[in-house]
């Protein structure tokens, strides 16, 4: 990147050295700059103006955010003292205007690139310029070497190292920092070879605007070769290869606005097999499928068409010609599975896209989304339970489904299915899973993906309810063929690992910067013989939040009595309004609306124990608050009015210890399990009778946690952790799952977590022992995994911290008044240094890509510290605060609401995050 943005005034100071053969050459033999541009060049960049683009970019936010990075901060230094040595007043704007200049890209070794300046040396003024800037630098020597009959001038410094090269070539200069890429222009004009524009000469006869900030001009066909500069071993080979066939040549105007990059113009076919070619004469059309597509979704690849029979003909034709044996597999699995892959275009509508999500760094593949909407859902849906049964029935196995939510899941076990329905870019489906929504079939990799989807939906967290993602896509081609979006905060984990070792490093170093790049789509659609082109780039610059948040009171209300836990926040049915339910030293619970009012007050007979659920009882979408007491479980209304049969008692020598509600399937036919400290646990259906073994289920040894649920493969598993070190996985009617319980050789405490696989052996329960061990236990009770953390000291606490959706975990560890914030890989975020030394309450919240807090609250000390992912404060002032706080996030105002309980005052704060 540095070199790209100092090449301009390296350019200039070695001008005028060599401008004197400009006298003697014959303007006969003169070529245009184009002619001299290699065909094997990637992309040439071209500018009319070069010094007004870049005084233009001075006052751009976006070009003020890409200065956070050294270099670039460097090159502006640089070029404003070339200005300077120049005379100033305009003089580098005079040589540079109406001059054309070129500046091409080309690979220089396995993991680099450099570039090529060309420009066309036209008058004496310009060389009088350039030769009395050259004159103001001694630093740098000058040196001639020959190749093939001309002479390549190398400028070198005080080391003798050559820094830049450069030739006065048929009328043009033209210089780089490779040698080697000056003489491949050299090699490429001797042996008359179709240059880059002779090549793809059908860009150069599009209409450019004038007062744009460049042009670009990109071989696709190169593509691939250039991605390999960037991407490790790992990427499959036969994909980079695909890149290569993806398109022909591009023309794009670039224009750049205070927050976005727009690039738009044209692409061309130069090769008949070209990939896009499967949309010729195919009509576009925009996404509709918006609120469908999770908030984390990573990118997404859209397509759309209005002939399915003709697209889907033109698929097969293309990666039959591109992709070995795909003809043949394809072929062979059809027979196989008695289905016919050349017919589903009968029940499509034209629209299909693939979402790809950042998963947790344990699962072995990303979770993945494939959307095909259906013309005929009866027809689509009766296909795929055909084949999902024949496929069960050719691999000697019953068919998987399960319900979920009312939805029905079916597995479809035919491996890479969407690969060889649609091509090798849907593959990553090692196994298939799919269900209806509406008139949308959906495939995952991940049974559990659909069932994230049907909560993503139901709490709208999806690119439709979405102010950002939905002000993006306004902003973007509206109707295209085909559409590639990448939200780069969410992509960044899976990026990161893909490149190779060089640029890992390049990218890690300027994150901040490169993140704020925050939302790119790519688009194409189709004209005639050309696709019109469309890329943009949105930029969002991530406020620095440091120390420079203040509070603002939303409501306030001093109790009669202290309060004695967190606040439990709530949803009003009605109004869809957040609420508050707060229990003060006197037992009394009330209800607090979003203002500050107090709705109404119940009497309690003791302190609440467990989480306050939302459930909705009756089936009719009017919810209740399901929660217990040390004494009693209680179901009430939200007119603070108990349901009949509650509240319900525990034997009157047993307090309650932990409250859990179960929703096998979202059915909402609700369990209710209760267990006392000592390991006696209880299951009733939602009136109370008691299930299968638990009246009571009796594990022996002291709970450490309160039991949870987990479904894996529509299988109901209960677990349970003991402080003698023990895990304990049953039924659902309390029977002990084979291989548990599986003893740790240590003691537990309150640290549970599932990472959840498509299978039992990929589903693992995670724990930390009280001596700092982390351990996987699969589902079929064999320890995966387990790692000694650093145990500073004997007194060191170690706590696994879930985030509030419980999709992610960070790790906590405190050595006396140290607090360590570490990710799930055991690695480091940051450590803060407090006045206590008792045990800190520690939150985590990821509300959305690149929003993440973590909440700290010392209860010795009563205040509550917020962080973000690096450890930077953000709150200019600590919360007073004597128990955890509540936090929701508000999109539209970009800002966090604070629900939290010091001594008898509930309050609520808003601060912007």
């Amino acid at each position: 990147m540095r070199r790209f943005f100092t090449i301009f005034f390296l350019f200039i100071i070695i001008l005028g050295s060599g401008y004197s053969i400009y006298y003697y050459w014959d303007k006969q033999k003169s070529l245009d700059a184009w002619s001299l541009v290699p065909e094997n060049t990637l992309f040439v960049y071209e500018n009319n103006n070069l010094i007004k683009t870049w005084n233009s970019l001075q006052e751009n936010p976006i070009w003020n955010d890409l200065l956070n990075i050294p270099e670039l901060r460097t090159i502006k230094k640089k070029f404003e003292k070339l200005d300077s040595l120049a005379g100033g007043n305009g003089v580098l704007d005079e040589l540079s205007r109406n001059n054309r200049v070129l500046i091409s890209i080309h690979p220089t070794a396995k993991d680099d690139f450099d570039f090529v300046f060309y420009q066309g040396l036209h008058n004496s003024e310009q060389i009088n310029i350039v030769s009395a800037i050259r004159e103001k630098f001694s630093s740098l020597k000058l040196n001639t070497r020959q190749y093939e009959d001309f002479n390549i001038n190398e400028l070198k410094n005080d080391e003798n190292q050559v820094v830049f090269s450069y030739i006065i070539l048929r009328g043009n200069f033209v210089g780089s920092y490779s040698p080697i890429l000056v003489e491949d222009v050299i090699r490429n004009l001797q042996k008359k070879e179709e240059g880059f524009r002779k090549k793809n000469e059908d860009i150069f006869k599009i209409a450019k605007f004038q007062n744009d900030a460049g042009n670009f001009f990109i071989n696709f066909n190169r593509l691939n070769k250039f991605i390999k500069l960037f991407t490790n071993n790992d990427i499959s080979p036969e994909l980079i290869s695909i890149l290569g066939k993806f398109s022909g040549s591009t023309f794009l105007d670039l224009i750049i606005d205070q927050h976005d990059f727009y690039f738009n113009g044209y692409t061309f076919l130069n090769d008949s097999n070209a990939y896009l070619k499967i949309f010729d004469k195919q009509k576009g059309g925009e996404l509709t499928i918006k609120n469908y597509i999770p908030s984390r979704t990573a990118t997404l690849i859209h397509q759309r068409f209005d002939n399915a029979e003709s697209w889907m003909n033109a698929t097969t034709h293309f990666w039959s010609n591109t992709s070995e044996n795909y003809e043949l597999t394809r072929t062979q699995l059809s027979q196989k599975y008695k289905t016919d892959f050349t017919t589903f275009h009968h029940f499509m509508s034209g629209e299909i896209a693939l979402a790809t999500m950042n998963s947790i760094a344990s699962q072995d593949e990303n979770e993945k989304l494939l959307y095909i909407k259906l013309r005929d859902k009866n027809e689509g849906l009766s296909e795929f339970n055909k084949l999902a049964e024949e496929a069960a029935l050719s691999n000697n196995d019953t068919l998987y489904y399960e319900f979920y939510a009312n939805q029905e899941i079916r597995e479809l076990a035919i491996d890479e299915f969407p690969k060889w329905l649609f091509g090798p870019n849907y593959e990553g489906f090692s196994t298939t899973y799919f269900t209806l929504m509406d008139d949308l079939l959906i495939l995952s990799n991940s049974i559990q993906a659909l069932k994230n989807l049907e909560l993503d939906i139901e709490k709208e967290n999806t690119w439709g309810k979405s102010i950002k993602f939905n002000q993006f896509i306004e902003s973007s081609l509206k109707e295209a063929n085909l559409n590639v979006f990448i939200n780069l905060n969410q992509a960044w984990p899976m990026l990161l690992p893909n490149l190779n070792e060089k640029w890992n490093k390049n990218f890690i170093e300027n994150q901040l910067t490169i993140n704020n790049l925050d939302l790119i789509a790519l688009q194409f659609s189709q004209e005639q013989n050309r696709f019109y082109t469309n890329l943009t780039v949105r930029h969002q610059e991530k406020e620095k939040l440091n120390r420079l948040s203040q509070y603002t009171s939303l409501a306030s209300i001093q109790m009669s009595n202290k309060l004695i836990h967190k606040p439990f926040v709530v949803k009003n049915y009605q109004t869809g309004l957040f609420e508050t339910l707060i229990q003060d030293s006197s037992y009394q619970l009330n209800l607090i609306s979003n203002n500050g009012t107090i709705l109404w007050a119940k009497d309690l007979e003791a302190p609440i124990i467990s989480d306050v659920y939302q459930i909705d009882y009756f089936k009719n979408n009017k919810l209740q608050y399901a929660f217990a007491t040390t004494r009693n479980i209680h179901l009430i209304d939200r007119n603070g009015q108990e349901l009949a049969q509650y509240p319900r008692h525990l034997n009157e020598h047993e307090e309650i210890a932990y409250f859990n509600v179960i929703d096998y399937d979202k059915s909402k036919n609700y369990r209710m399990l209760f267990a006392t400290k000592m390991g006696d646990i209880y299951l009733t259906n939602k009136e109370g009778k008691e299930l299968g073994q638990w009246s009571p289920l009796k594990l022996g040894d002291q709970l450490v946690t309160m039991p949870q649920h987990i479904r894996i493969r529509s299988k109901d598993f209960m677990v349970a952790l003991q402080q003698n070190g023990e895990v304990n996985v049953m039924s659902r009617n309390g029977d002990m799952k084979p291989n548990f319980p599986v003893g740790l050789d240590d003691r537990l405490t309150n640290n549970l977590f599932f990472e959840i696989g498509n299978t039992f052996e990929k589903s693992r329960i995670v724990t930390l022992t009280t001596g700092g061990k982390l351990v996987k236990v699969s589902f079929t009770g064999k320890i995966e995994h387990q790692v000694q953390m650093y145990k500073p000291t004997k007194e060191t606490i170690f706590k696994i911290i879930p985030d509030a959706i419980n999709r992610h975990y960070i790790i906590a560890r405190q050595d006396l008044n140290r607090v360590s914030i570490l990710n799930a890989k055991g690695e480091l975020l940051f450590d803060k240094d407090y006045i206590s030394q008792k045990e800190m309450r520690i939150q985590y919240y990821q509300f959305t890509e690149n929003k993440e807090l973590i909440a700290i609250t010392d209860i010795a000390q009563q205040f509550t510290y917020l962080y973000t992912m690096d450890g930077t404060l953000i709150n200019s002032q600590p919360i007073e605060s004597d128990h955890e706080v509540a936090i929701i996030y508000y999109s539209k105002e970009n800002a966090i609401h604070i629900y939290k309980n010091y001594e008898s005052t509930f309050e609520i704060l808003k601060l912007k995050f």
